[in-house]
């Protein structure tokens, strides 16, 4: 009788030892093995990163327009250049030179502007991407834990039913 009470007891035990478990295991929330700034955050930071992308665009035409404006005027100085050329007056040579060097230095500053914003862009696309796939990862790291805790427990419940057939 007393080893009928021992064995009753033990199977008790462990049938409620597997309820617990299953429970828990139902009820934990998947953490990650590395430390990831939550979704949220990365969106919000990724919107951040657009906003940059639309900025620099907007500034990227604003300096097309103004080299447009620029080759136009150089176009101008240069007819008025051929003109002044014919006459020989060197003075005048010299200011419209002058004046061609200063719109020249003008474009390639604009030029040089172009290139920052369009790298400024480039960086920000890449941040973009890095983040995107960042997330795309831990969303993948979340599916397998919630698919391991899910086999977990289908074993655990096979463990338990088995458990409830033999007693």
């Amino acid at each position: 009788m007393k080893n009928s009470f021992l064995n009753i007891n033990f199977s008790t035990l462990l049938q409620v030892s597997l309820v617990v478990m299953c429970v828990f295991l139902l009820m934990k929330n998947p953490k990650q093995v590395y430390p990831v700034s939550t979704q949220k955050t990365i969106e919000t930071r990724i919107q951040g990163k657009e906003t940059v992308i639309k900025q620099q665009g907007k500034a990227i035409d604003n300096s097309k327009v103004i080299i447009d404006e620029l080759n136009h005027g150089l176009f101008d100085l240069q007819a008025e250049l051929e003109n002044v050329k014919n006459s020989r007056d060197t003075f005048r040579i010299t200011q419209i030179q002058d004046t061609m060097i200063h719109v020249l230095y003008r474009r390639d500053k604009e030029k040089d502007a172009i290139i920052a914003a369009q790298d400024t862009i480039i960086v920000a696309q890449r941040y973009i991407i890095n983040s995107q796939d960042t997330i795309i990862t831990s969303q993948a790291f979340d599916i397998k834990k919630l698919k391991r805790q899910r086999n977990i427990s289908f074993l655990l419940n096979g463990i338990l039913t088995t458990g409830l057939i033999i007693k």
